[in-house]
């Protein structure tokens, strides 16, 4: 069965939705400050049910499949058959830091705010997203680190490919903050702190192409490795690189769009014709939507976002690598709509 992303929404530094982030992308222009200016923490649906609590990460979540889920896109499912997975690499780290401080300063070590749970919890945004939209099939959190996208877009594929599910709500988001952007310090990340989300409706290839929905990317690979030491990030980075083409059938030199998390590629036999989008420079370090945002990313530059049927079978492929300083080394392969697409 082929993998196919056949619709995403985003939040990103750009602004809201596909189309800023993907001219920011293209133009290959560092995007100013981190944060998604123009969101505002409110319901992300009015008619959906009510949500009692919705801190800023799980509001941008929600706001996102509530966009990416516009025009009854799941109408002829049945809810138990809508699947979700959504990923966050610090999720609840700043209202259990909260938490703990007002245990520890307040009179009393029980006066704090209850509201303020239910977000600690990692997959709070997830539970809320199910509910809101009447997901009701297999619902998952996973993380990650910087390769948090990617891992769950493994577990969606692992999903359509195991029969739990006729289609799959995928994706990853990662808020800004003080907090999380001391702690990216003391662990002695380099990058400047961004936020966004990205959330793609993952499903067969056939089943998007009999309801006319275009095909943006056909996932090929997904392949993953960990590493003891920094020094064998690369190696097992190119071990994983390695496995992917072979599955696909394909070597480095059909990769048209290459987007590594940072400098990993400098070690990789990249052929000159290759766009490489330093996706970093361009958005910053969102952590866990990191992996998301470049596929996001891949798709935008590809030109395959252009309403048609199906990825053009001569275009090339869009590699997307991430290694993340936590031992997590993996990469995504994907078929797309043509080599280099618009603006390379």
């Amino acid at each position: 069965m082929s993998t196919a992303i056949s619709a995403m929404a985003l939040m990103s530094p750009a602004g809201v939705g596909a189309g800023p982030f993907g001219e920011a992308v293209r133009a290959g222009t560092p995007l100013p400050g981190g944060a998604v200016e123009d969101f505002r923490t409110e319901a992300p649906d009015p008619s959906a049910r009510p949500v009692r609590l919705v801190d800023r990460p799980s509001a941008m979540a929600l706001a996102a499949i509530a966009d990416l889920l516009g025009g009854d896109v799941l109408e002829g499912w049945p809810p138990h058959r809508r699947a979700l997975v959504l990923g966050s690499g610090a999720a609840g780290i700043d209202q259990s830091m909260t938490l703990t401080r007002d245990s520890l300063t307040r009179p009393r070590p029980d006066n704090v705010n209850p509201a303020l749970v239910p977000a600690c919890v990692m997959n709070y945004a997830s539970a809320q997203a199910a509910m809101a939209f009447d997901l009701q099939g297999p619902n998952a959190t996973v993380t990650a680190g910087g390769a948090t996208g990617l891992a769950a877009l493994r577990y969606a594929r692992r999903l359509l490919a195991a029969g739990r599910a006729d289609a799959v709500v995928c994706g990853a988001y990662e808020d800004l903050n003080d907090r999380r952007a001391a702690i990216a310090e003391a662990a002695g990340r380099a990058g400047r702190p961004a936020e966004g989300c990205a959330v793609f409706l993952v499903e067969s290839a056939g089943r998007a192409r009999s309801r006319g929905r275009p095909v943006l990317a056909e996932v090929l690979a997904l392949e993953s490795g960990v590493f003891d030491e920094p020094g064998q990030a690369h190696d097992v980075l190119g071990a994983a690189v390695h496995r992917a083409l072979r599955t696909a059938g394909a070597d480095l030199e059909d990769v048209g769009v290459l987007v590594p998390s940072g400098p990993e590629d400098a070690r990789m036999r990249v052929p000159a014709r290759t766009r490489v989008v330093r996706f970093s420079e361009i958005v910053g370090d969102a952590f866990g939507a990191a992996g998301a945002l470049q596929v996001a990313a891949a798709i935008a530059v590809s030109g395959a976002g252009r309403e048609r049927a199906a990825p053009d079978p001569a275009g090339g492929l869009a590699l997307i690598t991430t290694i993340d300083s936590d031992g997590h080394a993996g990469c995504c392969l994907l078929r797309t709509g043509g080599r280099g697409g618009p603006g390379a």
